[in-house]
């Protein structure tokens, strides 16, 4: 299901989650958001969404994150050396 919301920020940028979205995602006040922009413009989600996002793109679930950002970070310093 998709649905669309209008925003209008308030003054010190604050924006008010419609309760409609609010109730079909499970918000409560002091809930923490995150705010993703990419080429396609922002998304809003909750962490625990983040997480299945940035889970599910990538290579290998059952290795960690830190073990896969380790891993990236020497072959990035590989192609350093070579150079």
């Amino acid at each position: 299901m998709s649905t669309t919301a209008m925003l209008t920020m308030g003054d010190r940028g604050r924006l008010v989650i419609p309760r409609s979205i609010r109730m079909a995602q499970s918000l409560a006040p002091g809930d923490r958001l995150v705010i993703v922009e990419d080429q396609s413009g922002m998304t809003l989600m909750t962490l625990d969404q983040l997480e299945a996002r940035v889970r599910a793109g990538r290579r290998d679930p059952a290795v960690s994150l830190v073990d896969e950002l380790i891993a990236d970070r020497r072959a990035e310093a590989a192609r350093d050396l070579a150079l």
